[in-house]
């Protein structure tokens, strides 16, 4: 596969995902401080509900980028451009949708959820800004698709860095400029939503000449074929809310604005590690797509070995040290909060971040479902754990006393269920490979995981944390450490080769430079 581009691609959106977690980092607190657990809340429920209504967009978009990079890999310029516009075509028409549902939902939007009466006009003008956002994200989302087919997700990661930091800037300027209201981080991120659509609309010109805006060729049997395949993926779509997406509704509905805002606060880290997870995990789908159209099958599965062991380099230091040493973090970050409601936060964002080690370490598997186009299995597989997980938490609350904690925890045990038994299995059945083919390589890196958290407990025992430098301190030597022998962990003998020979590599060029 591509390494280089892969890396530079892997590299870009790390970055991205940096930014964005720095910007959280200011704003959470802040707006927390300045408005009370209760509003926050309401900012988080505002994009979940338009997340509710993606399922239609998802019908229609969500494989559009995997056929034209077929047609592409295959110089069908002609067929690419026809998928291009018709499902340009469809995202206007759906755009028109979504603001009649706008212009119902925002009005009586008390109406539909529990708003505190002195929050009223904020949650309709922060749902309004929020519905807009949406809509003009749905009518350029085609435009998003050229780094994906020409694999330069370098490009979408450097475009997603622009978005955070003008929609940051934005933020730093409404807060400290206005009176504080929850409605102006949905007005940074409607800002920076028309930036970058301007962004992608001059990336696709540039880096997709071949591919023309043209209404014209616009084609009713493709947007029929998109939606065939893409109806599925609406399923995995719907499946995913079932699963997390109804979190806040529900603990607004069941429990009060007052659990709906800790939970809020609570998801705001793992919600940033299953972004990243949903950012890498596609990067690799660009090179898959290209040696499963080609036939090239033995460097697909090698490929995908390889794309394991990556993710979880990447993610598992990370994620060991969230678990470990996020109640330090929170009581640092959100100082003026309880050490009861610490506990809680701490408690809930452990027991949601739990299932990313599976997520990440199968989830460049689950896309082989759409490489492949077999999209069925995968569907009904998610949707049964969707429901199944709704009835859990409605049963959890009625019948126990976990309280929100019900919410998380059905969640967790479900998917990482599904991803340990369903994922690995199904992406060498659609391989025609042996059932068993990538279990050993996902439990090697599962096997990492008690050794990391283990060493950095140590760690943690050794040095009493009470300040931000000494939180500093202690991610860099866990951090560091951790990944030089999670490093070892999956290479074994290798790594100590590969290290060798790169030092090798660079001792060359070097001894180049100075002849």
């Amino acid at each position: 596969m591509n390494k280089k581009q892969t890396n530079i691609n892997i590299v870009v959106n790390i970055i991205a995902f940096a930014v964005q977690i720095m910007i959280g980092f200011y704003t959470a607190p802040v707006l927390i401080r300045a408005l009370g657990t209760e509003a926050y809340g309401f900012i988080g429920l505002a994009n979940d509900f338009v997340t509710y209504i993606s399922i239609i967009t998802a019908i229609f978009n969500s494989v559009v980028a995997r056929f034209i990079s077929f047609e592409m890999a295959r110089n069908n310029v002609e067929r690419g451009e026809q998928y291009f516009n018709s499902i340009l075509a469809a995202d206007f028409c759906l755009a028109g949708l979504f603001s009649l549902a706008a212009a119902i939902v925002v009005p009586n939007i008390d109406r539909i959820i529990n708003v505190p009466k002195d929050l009223i006009l904020d949650v309709k003008i922060t749902f309004l800004i929020t519905f807009l956002a949406y809509i003009l994200g749905v009518i350029t989302s085609i435009f998003t698709t050229a780094a994906y087919v020409k694999n330069r997700l370098d490009i979408q990661g450097s475009r997603n860095i622009i978005q955070s930091l003008v929609r940051f800037l934005f933020i730093v300027i409404f807060l400290n400029l206005f009176q504080i209201r929850i409605y102006w981080v949905s007005a940074a991120a409607l800002i920076a939503a028309v930036v970058v659509a301007v962004l992608n609309i001059n990336i696709t010109r540039k880096i997709m000449p071949e591919i023309h805006v043209n209404i014209h060729k616009a084609s009713w049997s493709m947007i029929l074929e998109l939606v065939k395949s893409g109806g599925w993926m609406a399923f995995t779509s719907l499946s995913a809310i079932l699963m997390r997406g109804l979190d806040l509704l529900v603990a607004n509905l069941m429990l009060g604005s007052y659990d709906m805002g800790l939970l809020s606060v609570a998801r705001t880290f793992p919600n940033y590690f299953s972004s990243i997870i949903n950012t890498i995990a596609p990067i690799f789908s660009p090179v898959f797509i290209t040696l499963f159209a080609v036939g090239k099958m033995e460097e697909l599965r090698e490929s995908t070995k390889a794309s394991i062991k990556s993710m979880a380099l990447i993610l598992f230091v990370p994620l060991s040290g969230f678990l470990v040493f996020s109640g330090d973090f929170y009581m640092l970050w959100l100082g003026g909060y309880s050490a009861g409601q610490i506990r809680m936060i701490t408690a809930l964002s452990t027991v949601t971040v739990i299932q990313s080690f599976f997520d990440a370490s199968t989830s460049t598997m689950a896309q082989m479902s759409v490489v492949t186009n077999k999209l069925k299995a995968p569907v009904f597989v998610s949707f049964f754990c969707g429901l199944l997980n709704v009835a859990t938490v409605f049963l959890l609350l009625k019948f126990t006393g976990l309280g929100v904690y019900a919410i998380v925890t059905s969640s967790t045990v479900i998917m990482v269920l599904r991803y340990v038994i369903f994922n690995s299995f199904y992406c060498a059945h659609v391989l025609g490979l042996q059932k068993r083919e990538f279990i050993p390589g996902a439990m090697k890196t599962w096997i990492t995981v008690p050794v990391l958290i283990m060493g950095m407990l140590i760690f943690k025992y050794l040095i009493r944390i009470n300040s931000w430098s000494h939180l500093i301190l202690a991610a860099v030597i866990c951090g560091g450490l951790g990944y030089i022998g999670e490093f070892f962990m999956l290479e074994g003998c290798k790594g100590a080769a590969k290290i060798k020979f790169y030092m090798q590599k660079l001792k060359s060029r070097k001894r180049l430079q100075k002849e």
